[in-house]
């Protein structure tokens, strides 16, 4: 059974993110969407599925900020506009308290700000 998560967009939402493969190296990419799961953003580089690298990230609705660090794994990636490419990854090691908390932080959103959910 496939998972189901709620994703919401990041169009209200202050989604920064910054990847790293090496751990020394830092690339900043758009956060197209987040869930309590994983993410999607777009960059110039193009990652492979099965790619591991570590995210430094930060939510916030200006109000509230929360911030999101972890390995994560290419599940998928596709073109997209102006030779930039889409991927979708899986955060891998999340603490159960930093899922928790990320969850209940995009619920709270999704409350406030119903257009930001995903169907």
């Amino acid at each position: 059974m496939q998972e189901q998560r709620i994703s919401v967009r990041t169009n209200l939402l202050d989604v920064h993110v910054k990847i790293s493969t090496d751990g020394q190296n830092w690339t900043d990419v758009v956060a197209l969407d987040i869930s309590d799961g994983g993410l999607g953003f777009v960059s110039d580089a193009e990652f492979p599925k099965g790619t591991k690298f570590m995210m430094q990230g930060a939510v916030s609705d200006h109000v509230k900020h929360m911030n999101v660090n972890c390995e994560c794994k290419v599940i998928f990636s596709a073109s997209h506009s102006d030779d930039k490419t889409m991927h979708g990854v899986k955060f891998l090691d999340i603490s159960r308290v930093q899922r928790t908390a990320l969850s209940i932080f995009i619920e709270q959103m999704v409350t406030k700000y119903p257009s930001l959910l995903i169907e």
